[in-house]
């Protein structure tokens, strides 16, 4: 019985000693295969040409290297060349797989990194920060934090600065898993040629009708024949715009001179009515101008004042619907991190002393590419801060009872780990427009489009046979839009304004008035080419339009949503009457107490534009006419008609306009413009007109 144990301890034992020689063995055999070979002329003997040319390609690899992380992309080509010859080398593969994580081939980066560890454990002092980011890119969060753990033991207890670095991004990696286990619902779309392409393009402007796209590239630092040679490296920026006709983006074109100069001119912002352009320049740090789009030239920039523009860095800037309100980005002393937001308002006399928007959206980090919203209250910016899951993210934050909300992330696939930034939508909030240096792009940056699904609708189950049929009814000016909108209590109204005689599209300002409070919540202008507008309102008001246009008569309109708590898209086309002996309006905001000839307070801005009007032509002479509908006698109706009239033109004297310009007379219930059998019918009729009797 002994012996038979013995024997047993014995094979067990060679079982033991039999398997160690296995493994070292094949430890052996991986050593050997992944033994870091150096570039030196004897370990190539056998192929000297190959060798010197493998030199030649790391040579001309370095010179881009060694210019920074922004040269990396050129250096991949020659050092992939070289490592053909010898994949062995560890400092090879070691800077391949940085460059590659400063390019358009993130996803590839981390086997380079792993083989360069593999071949020499101490093949650079960071490389195990480099695997971590190349995982993190990939959004592989695990191995991310695994080797960032690592490279964590390494510093020394005085790197103060790189370990916060470090611990930063083990945060971003747990955010970046909590994010993209919750996707939000959108569909993320590359605008692709002729806009993207092998350079970087970012920064997107859209104007309010989606048809033109005013952006920045240097795709015209690098010659066609892309030889790659360190001269060829990153250079100027330049501004370019493309439009949108029949379905798809046209050619870019360069803006030229005088928006673009020798120097960086980067795009920084774009008024809502699309007419002022702000530019980013390299004038010191960094200052703001601005440029204004006339006669179909963009006019010279001016450098835009003192306040918005400082001894730091002004990049980015955003306007309200009114012009009264700029939010932009600066890096001036004082502030909480690199670049904060900042907001300076006009009172109607005087821009106030930028403030800094606080701690609730700046952080100690960087906040770039701020927008606000149309809806006036929504701002969108960009922070390598906050729940940030990499580089820069796109956030929104919500003013509401003089507060801006917590800054809210708007998730994966909207944010990578990489940058994107520069956030920016049209008016109808249906699509939004970013850069992003996110895998599979065309260049360094590209330009991507959001469209945004809205919330997943629950499944109906209905058994009823007309569950497919509708009826359809003509409703005009108010068109039901579908439901893929970030919020639902805003309308749009958009529409064309044109000469009523040749309808040729005109360069008109528009002036939306909040009837109750008799404030002006918008200021805009068309598009001089198409005559286009378009703005988003909250819904719930009574709104006052006021559109005018040079030696024409102005328009006047009520935009009544006091009734509406949902989306409207809301069309007003506008033809301008030339300012003619004849021509005659209707003035819409024109308001009167309950069967009297009391002008109520909600009149003021119209009779304002009336005031303006007679004062910029001061040899027109008009009559204010005064009109109701058939309800009441023929004399009860002539006379409150006419006391409307001379109250209004009673106004005008007051406000200085000569009684020798002015005329009024009533015409009770005649001329009706509608049926007067219908509330809406006698809501038309009811008006008061304002027609040029002499120039």
């Amino acid at each position: 019985m002994r012996m038979r144990c013995k024997a047993y301890r014995v094979q067990k034992a060679c079982r033991v000693i039999g398997l160690f020689v296995a493994l070292y063995l094949v430890s052996f055999s991986l050593y050997s295969q992944l033994q870091n070979k150096e570039f030196e002329r004897k370990n190539f003997k056998s192929d000297i040409k190959g060798y010197n040319d493998a030199l030649e390609a790391i040579k001309k690899g370095d010179n881009f290297y060694n210019r920074g992380e922004h040269y990396y992309r050129y250096a991949i080509p020659y050092y992939l060349n070289a490592e053909k010859f010898n994949p062995d080398n560890a400092l090879l593969n070691y800077k391949i797989g940085k460059c590659m994580i400063f390019s358009l081939y993130k996803n590839k980066a981390a086997p380079y990194l792993e083989q360069a560890i593999q071949l020499d454990s101490k093949v650079d002092a960071e490389a195990h920060y480099y695997l971590a980011r190349a995982h993190h890119l990939n959004m592989n969060w695990d191995k991310a934090k695994e080797e960032y753990t690592t490279y964590l033991q390494t510093l020394a207890p005085d790197k103060t600065i790189q370990i916060a670095n470090v611990r930063k991004k083990i945060e971003e990696c747990d955010n970046g898993k909590q994010l993209r286990q919750s996707p939000v619902r959108v569909f993320i779309d590359n605008i692709g040629a002729p806009i993207n392409n092998q350079y970087p393009e970012y920064h997107p402007l859209i104007n309010s009708t989606e048809s033109e796209i005013i952006y920045t590239s240097r795709a015209t630092v690098i010659s066609k024949k892309v030889k790659l040679e360190p001269k060829d490296g990153e250079g100027c920026e330049d501004l370019f715009v493309s439009y949108y006709k029949n379905g798809a983006w046209g050619n870019a074109v360069n803006l030229g001179s005088p928006v673009n100069t020798k120097l960086d001119d980067a795009t920084a912002g774009l008024s809502p009515d699309g007419q002022t352009l702000y530019i980013y320049r390299t004038n010191g740090n960094g200052d703001i101008y601005q440029s204004h789009f006339t006669d179909s030239n963009w006019t010279k920039p001016k450098r835009m004042n003192r306040d918005i523009n400082s001894v730091g860095k002004e990049s980015s800037i955003t306007v309200s619907a009114d012009g009264k309100t700029y939010y932009f980005v600066s890096d001036r002393p004082g502030g909480y991190g690199k670049g904060d937001i900042y907001v300076t308002t006009n009172d109607g006399k005087n821009w106030s002393v930028p403030k800094n928007l606080g701690p609730v959206i700046n952080t100690q980090y960087d906040e770039e590419g701020v927008f606000l919203a149309p809806d006036g209250r929504t701002l969108y910016f960009s922070s390598t801060g906050h729940n940030t899951m990499g580089g820069y993210d796109i956030f929104k934050s919500v003013y509401d009872s003089g507060h801006w909300s917590a800054p809210e992330n708007l998730g994966y696939p909207i944010n990578t780990p990489g940058d994107d930034v520069f956030f920016t939508m049209p008016a109808d909030k249906k699509h939004a427009y970013y850069s992003s240096d996110r895998a599979g792009g065309k260049g360094d940056m590209d330009i991507y489009m959001i469209t945004f699904l809205g919330p997943e609708k629950p499944v109906i189950v209905s058994r009823s046979p007309n569950m497919f049929s509708g009826i359809t009814s003509n409703i005009t000016d108010v068109l039901t839009s579908e439901a893929v909108l970030i919020e639902s209590n805003k309308s749009l109204l958009r529409g064309v304004v044109v000469d009523s005689a040749t309808h040729t599209p005109l360069l008109a300002s528009i002036e939306i008035v909040d009837d109750k409070k008799n404030k002006v919540v918008a200021d805009l202008k068309t598009d001089s080419l198409s005559g286009q507008y378009m703005i988003s309102l909250p819904s719930g008001v009574n709104y006052g339009l006021s559109v005018k246009a040079a030696n024409h008569l102005f328009y006047s309109a009520n935009i009544d949503l006091t009734d509406s708590s949902h989306y409207h898209e809301i069309v007003k086309n506008v033809a301008l009457q030339p300012l003619e002996v004849g021509s005659h309006i209707a003035l819409r905001n024109i308001f009167f107490d309950f069967n009297k000839s009391t002008l109520r307070k909600e009149s003021t801005p119209e009779l304002q534009e009336i005031i303006d009007l007679l004062k910029k032509y001061p040899t027109v002479t008009v009559e204010i006419a005064g009109y109701t509908d058939n309800k009441g006698t023929d004399k009860y109706n002539l006379n409150l008609s006419t006391a409307r009239a001379k109250s209004v033109v009673t106004y005008l004297q007051a406000h200085g306009i000569a009684a020798k310009r002015l005329v009024s007379k009533g015409y009770g219930s005649d001329n009706p413009i509608a049926s007067n059998s219908t509330d809406e019918g006698r809501q038309l009729n009811r008006r008061t007109e304002f027609k040029i009797t002499g120039k």
